[in-house]
């Protein structure tokens, strides 16, 4: 005879919770809070598995506990609007996100000038220090050439040649990854943002260039026949003696035998070992033009394929510091975007305050009504009210 009446109180004291559920999940979703509604749904969820009066005064109590938050939230927002100087301070913070846009939008504009200018002096200069330093070895080599002869140290002054362009090589690779990243500084400097990374410089190890070159001998016309060599010998050596023999019979000297052959023995070792000395030093001179011909030779090599490398490891350079600065740009011009609505949209709540503060007041009635047909669910039986859902966004 009791559970009769009994049954439909339950169900009016279920519906009763879900409704009041239901705007308290609203009024969270309008003030953005989360936390409140993982809260309020893990309530509603237990209260549909097992409506009972148990479950009823549960939900009620939940739903009091966030809406007391939602009060507080409310009431500090209020406060906020009630600021007599927010609307000034939000104002200049406007105007300031302006400039600072305008300042980056002008800023942004110049940096592929930057970069060109920047990459066309390093250019220049890796330029310049290729030419100095190959100059520098050649007077170093040709000394060196002149102090030796080159038939005897040719594997020790080529093994030094090598060395010596892969430090000058490897001293341009330095220079162009100073002076690359030293533009990349300048970048980060423009754009007001962390400069992009230039990790190496990407050219051909210096040992490998240098090892690859190949030494073109030079083309002197060679060596003469050593039929050649002999006749340049013996012709001053049998000048010298028929010098001696005809030269007593012009003066009419009346000398014995041996005091000629002595004086003709005496000339023809002279003038054959001067023929044979000029013959050694035109040799070594000729040994010697055909060195430089070939260290020339080599320089110009390494020029070329040290020269293709500047430009080549330049190119890439510009290319990989143009993405980096687009992305920067791209993104910096996104956050100043976002800074700038933001207080745009802030500036406009500002302005709207009186409207604001009378949402928040109306709100303020609708959390407490609520939280009053909340407790009356905890001490008595629900009756049928009317339902106002919270409007204030924070």
């Amino acid at each position: 005879m009791n559970a009769t009446p009994q049954q439909p109180r339950t169900d009016a004291a279920v519906a009763e919770a879900r409704a009041i559920i239901e705007l308290c999940i609203q009024g969270s979703e309008a003030n953005d809070r989360d936390d409140l509604i993982r809260k309020l749904t893990t309530a509603r969820t237990a209260l549909a598995r097992h409506p009972g009066p148990a479950t009823v005064r549960d939900a009620a109590s939940e739903c009091i506990r966030a809406l007391e938050s939602l009060k507080i939230d409310l009431r500090t927002r209020r406060t906020t609007l009630a600021d007599p100087g927010r609307a000034a301070r939000l104002r200049a913070e406007l105007d300031r996100a302006r400039n600072h846009f305008e300042d980056f939008q002008t800023r942004s504009r110049e940096w592929p000038q930057l970069l060109g200018e920047g990459f066309s002096a390093m250019s220049s200069d890796a330029e310049f220090a290729l030419r100095t330093r190959a100059r520098q070895v050649i007077a170093e080599a040709e000394e060196s050439i002149e102090a030796n002869d080159p038939k005897k140290n040719s594997e020790a002054f080529d093994a030094w040649l090598r060395r010596r362009l892969a430090v000058e090589a490897d001293d341009v690779y330095s220079l162009l990854l100073e002076r690359s990243r030293r533009v990349a500084a300048q970048l980060g400097e423009q754009l007001d943002a962390p400069p992009p990374r230039v990790e190496s410089v990407p050219v051909t190890a210096p040992d490998r260039l240098v090892a690859e070159l190949q030494a073109r001998p030079a083309s002197s016309g060679g060596n003469p026949p050593a039929g050649t060599r002999m006749i340049g010998i013996l012709m001053p050596t049998y000048g010298g003696i028929m010098m001696a023999i005809v030269l007593s019979r012009f003066l009419g000297l009346n000398m014995p035998g041996w005091v000629i052959a002595v004086c003709a023995v005496v000339g023809a070792a002279g003038l054959g070992g001067a023929a044979l000395s000029g013959e050694r030093k035109r040799r070594l001179d000729r040994r010697r033009g055909d060195a430089k011909s070939t260290l020339r030779g080599m320089i110009d090599e390494y020029q070329l394929a040290r020269s293709k490398q500047i430009r080549d490891a330049t190119r890439l350079l510009q290319g990989d510091l143009r993405k980096a600065a687009t992305t920067v740009v791209n993104t910096r011009a996104s956050e100043f975007t976002d800074q700038l609505d933001a207080a745009r949209e802030a500036a406009d709540t500002a302005r709207n305050a009186s409207a604001d503060l009378s949402d928040i007041s109306d709100d303020l009635e609708s959390v407490a009504e609520l939280q009053a047909r909340a407790r009356r669910l905890i001490d008595s039986p629900p009756e049928g009210r009317g339902e106002r859902i919270l409007k204030t966004v924070s």
